[in-house]
C-alpha cells in the first residue's frame, strides 16, 4: 500500500471513530464508567447522612447522598462551594464565588422555538415513600413518589404541557438501580422530550429541613442534583440554575439549593435532564405533592414550552422534532462532518487519488440526480481525446 494510500485510510478510520464516539456518548454508558460503577452513579447512605458546612461551621446543605472531595453545591442564596475534605458525616467546604441567577438566567433555554411540548418524568428509585402518611419509607414497585410524579405529571399538562411518565419499577434500591433505569431513560429520550426528570425524595430523617410554607401552602422544599461526570453536564447545570433562577423569583425558598455531585445519574442522555429530591422521607407526602406541584410551574416558562409560553401552540411533536439546543446542534453537526470525510476518504482510497474520487463522484450525481459537473478541459494534443 502506498504512502498517499495510507494516510487516507488513517484518516478515514480516524473520522469514523469521531462520528461513532459522539454518536455513542448520547446513547450508551462509556465504557471505562461501566467498569467502575461508582464513576457512574452515585450511592445513597443507609447508615446516616451528610452534613455540610462552610470554613466557619455553618450548614449549608444535609443529604443521604454520599458526598466526595470535588462535589460542589449551590446554596439557596446562590454562593457556590466546593467540598474539599470529608471528616465522619461531615463534608467541609470551600466557597468559590457567588452565582447570578437572575436576569437573563431565567430566560428559555429554548428561546427561539423548536422544542418539543413534551416533559418525560421516571423514577430510578420507585420504592421511595413517606412514612407519616405511607406507612413505610419503602414500599417495592409502588412507592409514594409514583403519586408525587403523578401530581407533579397533572399540574404539566393544565400548564398545557404534554407528559410522559413512564411508571416501570427498577427494583430493588441499590447501586445497579441507576443501570436499569437507564434503559427507560434512554427509551423516554428517543421521544425527543424538552426535558427529562427523575423524581426523588431524601433520607435525612429531619423533616424539618424540608418542610416550607410558600405560597400559603405546606409544602417540602426540593433539591436539584445535577451529576458532575457526563457529557452534558454544563447544559445539566445550565438548565437546572435556570429553573432556580425562576423559582427563586415566583416561589422564593422553594429550591434549596443544586447539588453537583461525583456520577451521571444518566443525565449525558439529554442536555436537558435534571434529578429533583422532593422532600425527605419523614415528611407528608401530601406536602411533597404540593411541593412539586409548584416546582413544575418553572418548566414551561424556562423551557419556553406549553400553551402559556407558546401562544401559537406547541412546538414539534414528531419524533424528529428539530433539536433545541446549541448542543443538540453540535452532536448533529460532528456526525455530519464525520460522515462525509469518512465518504471522501473512501472514495480516494477506492480510486487511487483525489481526481479519481472527483470523477466518480461526478458521475454518481450525474446519474442519480441529474447534477452535470463540468469536466476538466483537455489540451488539443492530449491522445485522450
Amino acid at each position: 500500500m502506498t504512502k498517499s494510500k495510507t494516510f487516507w485510510l488513517v484518516l478515514a478510520s480516524l473520522a469514523l471513530v469521531v462520528g461513532l464516539t459522539f454518536w455513542q456518548a448520547n446513547l450508551e454508558v462509556r465504557p471505562a464508567e461501566v467498569a467502575s460503577g461508582d464513576l457512574l452513579y452515585g450511592e445513597e447512605r443507609t447508615d446516616g447522612y451528610f452534613t455540610i458546612r462552610d470554613t466557619n461551621g455553618r450548614i449549608l446543605d444535609m443529604t443521604a447522598r454520599v458526598v466526595y472531595p470535588g462535589d460542589e453545591f449551590i446554596a439557596e442564596d446562590n454562593r457556590h462551594y466546593r467540598i474539599n475534605r470529608i471528616e465522619g458525616d461531615t463534608a467541609w467546604t470551600e466557597l468559590l464565588g457567588v452565582e447570578t441567577l437572575s436576569g437573563d438566567s431565567a430566560q428559555p433555554v429554548t428561546a427561539g422555538g423548536g422544542a418539543r411540548n413534551l416533559v418525560a418524568i421516571y423514577n430510578t428509585h420507585s420504592d421511595e415513600s413517606y412514612t407519616p402518611t405511607d406507612g413505610s419509607d419503602s414500599i417495592p414497585a409502588g412507592g409514594g413518589i409514583y403519586k408525587v410524579g403523578e401530581v407533579m405529571a397533572e399540574r404539566l399538562r393544565s400548564l398545557g404541557v404534554q407528559v410522559e411518565y413512564d411508571k416501570r419499577p427498577h427494583e430493588p434500591h441499590d447501586a445497579e438501580a441507576y443501570r436499569r433505569s437507564r434503559r427507560t431513560a434512554v427509551k423516554m429520550a428517543q421521544d425527543a422530550p424538552a426535558a427529562i426528570l427523575d423524581i426523588h425524595r431524601d433520607g435525612v430523617p429531619q423533616a424539618s429541613f424540608y418542610d416550607a410554607r410558600i405560597a400559603g401552602e405546606d409544602v417540602t422544599r426540593v433539591r436539584l442534583v445535577v451529576g458532575r461526570q457526563n457529557a452534558n453536564m454544563g447544559a445539566n447545570l445550565d438548565f437546572a440554575k435556570r429553573l432556580k433562577a425562576y423559582l427563586d423569583e415566583k416561589y422564593p425558598g422553594l429550591v434549596r439549593g443544586i447539588f453537583i455531585g461525583r456520577g451521571d445519574y444518566n443525565q449525558d442522555i439529554s442536555p436537558r435532564s435534571v434529578l429533583v429530591e422532593v422532600g425527605t422521607y419523614t415528611n407528608g407526602r401530601d406536602q411533597a405533592q404540593r411541593g412539586g406541584a409548584l416546582f413544575v410551574e418553572g418548566l414551561p416558562p424556562v423551557l419556553g414550552i406549553g400553551t402559556a409560553a407558546s401562544p401559537q401552540g406547541p412546538g414539534p411533536v414528531g419524533p424528529g422534532a428539530p433539536p433545541s439546543t446549541r448542543g443538540d446542534w453540535r452532536g448533529v453537526l460532528w456526525v455530519i462532518v464525520a460522515l462525509v470525510a469518512g465518504g471522501i476518504a473512501f472514495l480516494v482510497i477506492s480510486t487511487g487519488s483525489w481526481q479519481g474520487a472527483m470523477e466518480r463522484l461526478r458521475r454518481f450525481t450525474t446519474r442519480e440526480w441529474g447534477l452535470g459537473w463540468p469536466r476538466p478541459q483537455r489540451k488539443r494534443d492530449d491522445p485522450r481525446r
